[in-house]
């Protein structure tokens, strides 16, 4: 294992790429499948890839050791990933829905390449993975911030397929911890903010915040407005917060288990 640190980031540079993951076994070709996957012809993950601080390589070391696990484990972790989350009771088909990594959903023009997704036969559950970077101030279509776009393609996707959406925000810290880097922060910090950086963590909390709500999801509304049928007191009930240890936790539970 070779690495070198960023001056800048302070990040381990490695210089291969497996170095940087958690690959099982038999699981290196998927591993270079994920990694040199091109978007607009480009290799978008191969140089990120290599750094600590990238969220692909922790979102795929997780989730493709749940997908490799026996589905009884894989069905005990995502149950208590669903408690972790969310307070509605679990659909009870969820533990047996596919765990796909980087899969892209909706339209061309107006896809998303989603971190992590989880479908069964009734759910459709979209994590948003972050660990030193804010979300991003515009999707794929340039109007919407990156959660609200991932909200608008996931309900979208959803009721094409009759089922019902879940979208999951993973963060390093819980949403009040991230919410205090910024606690007054208005809405037209929140809208203004171009740059990323651990600073501007409080974006994502913020923005969530916003769109989940408390008595009022009007912001929420104004979101998915356009979208048929779309309920936005059930789309605020149906967004959730997962921190990093807590994931790390369920899937060193689930390998302890083997």
């Amino acid at each position: 294992m070779k690495f070198k640190k960023s001056r800048s980031s302070g990040a381990l540079v490695h210089d291969h790429y497996q170095s940087n993951f958690v690959v099982g076994p038999d699981r290196r070709a998927e591993l270079a499948r994920f990694v040199n996957q091109t978007h607009k012809g480009m290799r978008h993950k191969f140089k990120p890839a290599h750094s600590s601080n990238s969220e692909d390589s922790l979102t795929w070391s997780c989730f493709d050791r749940l997908k490799c696990i026996s589905a009884e484990l894989r069905a005990a972790a995502l149950a208590s990933l669903w408690e972790l989350t969310f307070d509605d009771p679990m659909p009870k088909d969820f533990t047996a829905g596919e765990i796909e990594i980087g899969k892209s959903f909706g339209k061309r023009g107006a896809d998303t390449e989603v971190d992590a997704s989880i479908e069964s036969d009734s759910v459709l559950l979209f994590i948003e993975a972050k660990l030193y970077q804010p979300i991003k101030m515009g999707g794929g279509d340039r109007s919407h911030d990156q959660l609200a776009h991932k909200i608008r393609v996931g309900l979208r996707e959803a009721q094409h397929l009759g089922k019902a959406f879940y979208l999951v925000v993973l963060d390093i810290a819980p949403v009040e911890s991230l919410r205090t880097i910024k606690p007054r922060a208005s809405l037209k910090d929140a809208e203004t903010i171009t740059g990323g950086g651990f600073g501007n963590k409080w974006l994502t909390a913020y923005w969530f915040s916003r769109y989940k709500g408390g008595s009022s999801v009007t912001p929420l509304k104004n979101v998915i407005a356009d979208i048929p049928g779309a309920d936005a007191k059930l789309m605020a009930r149906s967004m959730g917060w997962l921190t990093w240890s807590d994931l790390f936790k369920i899937v060193l539970r689930a390998s302890v288990a083997l």
